[in-house]
C-alpha cells in the first residue's frame, strides 16, 4: 500500500502543478525554436487555408524581442521575410512589407491569446476566467477541461481555453509550448444559424535548430513590392462603385474597386457583395466564385482563384475583400465576376444561383514587367522527442530507494507471494 501510495503521489502532484502553472503566449520561447502552422482567419479570404512557418533567428539588439524568419505559403504564393515580435507580448512590432498581410493573420491567430495573458500578467490554469471576448455581451474565456490532443506535430497534454456562444469555441494550450497547438474559434453573429469560423490553427511541426531549418529554405514567388509608380488602393477617396444583376438574374453583385484607373501590373482591391435579387439588404451565404479577366473576344486571360492555387474563391457570409495584381489589357480590362454556386468549401456545388456579371476597368499601361523566383518548399522530418520531466525521474528514484530500504529493514517483505 505504501509503495502504491508513493507511485500515485507524483501523478497527483504533477496534475496539481499543471493546474497552478502560469502561462502566456510566447512563454519559454528561445533562439532556434521553429514552428509550422496551418491557419485560417476570417478577414484573410474568408478563412482560406494558409501555412505559416517561423524560426527564431536571434534576439533584438535591445533585448526586447525576437527576430523571426517568417514564411507564408498561401496557395501557389510563397512570401518570406523578417518579422520582429516582442517579449511582453509576441505581437509583431515590425516586418518586411511583403509579409505585412500575413503578420496580421499571425497576430489574429497564433498570438491572439495575448489579449488575456502576457509576460507581465500571466494566467494560471486553475483560474476559471482569463477575460471576456470583445464582442457585445462578451463571453467569459477561461480553462474548461484538460485533454490530450493529437495534431500533426504530435500528441500534447493540453488545457482547453474556451467559451460557448451558439457553438463551442476551443483553444488547446500545452503549458510547455509557447503557442497554442490547436484552435477552433467562430465568428460571433447576432442571428441564429451556424456561424462561420473566425480562425482555426493546427501545429504542424516544432523543434529547435541553431541554423535555419530546411523547410524555410525557400524564395518568395513574387517580388517584395510593386513599382514605386503604382497608385495604391484607396477605397475612401479613389474608387468605382456599382451594382449589376447576373446574366441569369439569380442575384445582385455589388462591387467596388480601387484605384479607379489602375496601371496594369499594379495592385487593385475588390470589394464584393452577393445580394438577393428580391432584397439587396440580404446576402447569400457560402458563395463560391471567381474573378476572371477576358480579352475582347471573351477568352479568359487570368483567374484570381487559379493564381492563388485554388479552384474557387469563397464568401461564407456573402461578401469578400481582396487585393490582387491586375492582369488586364489597355485601355480597358474586361472583368467577369462568376458566381459558380453555393455550398461549403470542398462540397459539391449547388449551381441554381450560378451566373456572371461583367464590367470594365479603365486601365493604364504597365510600368514594366516584374519577375520573381519560384521557391520550392522542402520538408523537415525531424521528430520532436518529448522530454521526460526531471522532477518525475527524481521522484521515481526516491520511490525505488524507499522500496529497497523497507526490504532491508524487514527482510520478510521480500518473501511475500503475489
Amino acid at each position: 500500500m505504501i509503495f502504491a501510495f508513493l507511485l500515485i503521489t507524483p501523478i497527483v502532484l504533477q496534475s496539481v502543478h499543471a493546474a497552478s502553472e502560469s502561462w502566456y503566449p510566447g512563454k519559454g520561447l528561445k533562439q532556434g525554436d521553429y514552428f509550422s502552422y496551418n491557419v485560417c482567419w476570417t478577414d484573410w479570404h474568408n478563412c482560406s487555408s494558409l501555412q505559416m512557418d517561423f524560426w527564431v533567428k536571434n534576439e533584438t539588439s535591445d533585448g526586447s524581442g525576437w527576430n523571426l524568419v517568417f514564411v507564408a505559403v498561401d496557395g501557389s504564393i510563397v512570401q518570406k521575410g523578417i518579422m520582429t515580435i516582442g517579449k511582453i507580448t509576441p505581437d509583431p512590432t515590425s516586418f518586411d512589407s511583403n509579409i505585412s498581410d500575413y503578420a496580421a493573420v499571425y497576430r489574429s491567430t497564433v498570438s491572439w491569446l495575448d489579449s488575456f495573458a502576457t509576460k507581465d500578467s500571466p494566467k494560471s490554469f486553475d483560474v476559471p476566467a482569463w477575460g471576456r471576448t470583445g464582442s457585445v455581451g462578451g463571453q467569459s474565456v477561461g480553462p474548461t477541461t484538460h485533454e490530450k490532443v493529437t495534431v500533426q506535430a504530435g500528441t500534447f497534454n493540453t488545457w482547453i481555453l474556451g467559451w460557448h456562444k451558439g457553438v463551442d469555441n476551443m483553444i488547446w494550450v500545452d503549458p510547455s509550448v509557447p503557442f497554442p497547438v490547436k484552435a477552433k474559434v467562430y465568428v460571433d453573429i447576432a442571428s441564429g444559424g451556424s456561424p462561420p469560423p473566425d480562425y482555426t490553427l493546427e501545429l504542424l511541426k516544432m523543434g529547435n535548430s541553431q541554423t535555419e531549418p530546411d523547410f524555410l529554405n525557400v524564395s518568395s514567388t513574387t517580388t517584395a513590392g510593386v513599382n514605386v509608380g503604382c497608385d495604391l488602393p484607396n477605397m475612401e477617396q479613389d474608387s468605382v462603385h456599382d451594382t449589376l444583376t447576373t446574366d441569369s438574374g439569380s442575384m445582385i453583385v455589388e462591387y467596388r474597386y480601387s484605384p479607379s484607373n489602375p496601371h496594369n501590373g499594379c495592385p487593385v482591391e475588390y470589394r464584393l457583395f452577393f445580394e438577393k435579387a428580391f432584397d439587396p439588404n440580404q446576402k447569400y451565404q457560402n458563395i463560391q466564385y471567381d474573378i476572371f479577366t477576358v480579352d475582347d473576344q471573351g477568352q479568359k486571360l487570368s483567374s484570381i482563384a487559379q493564381d492563388k492555387g485554388r479552384t474557387t474563391l469563397f464568401a461564407p457570409v456573402g461578401d469578400d475583400d481582396l487585393t490582387v495584381v491586375l492582369k488586364g489589357t489597355t485601355p480597358l480590362t474586361h472583368v467577369v465576376i462568376a458566381a459558380l454556386g453555393t455550398g461549403p468549401q470542398g462540397s459539391l456545388l449547388d449551381t441554381s444561383l450560378a451566373g456572371i456579371a461583367k464590367f470594365d476597368v479603365k486601365t493604364q499601361e504597365s510600368f514594366g514587367s516584374t519577375t520573381g523566383t519560384t521557391g520550392t518548399t522542402t520538408t523537415n522530418n525531424t521528430n520532436v522527442i518529448p522530454e521526460f520531466p526531471l522532477s518525475s525521474l527524481m521522484i521515481m528514484a526516491i520511490v525505488v530507494g524507499l522500496g529497497i530500504l523497507f526490504v532491508r529493514i524487514n527482510p520478510s517483505l521480500s518473501n511475500i507471494k503475489l
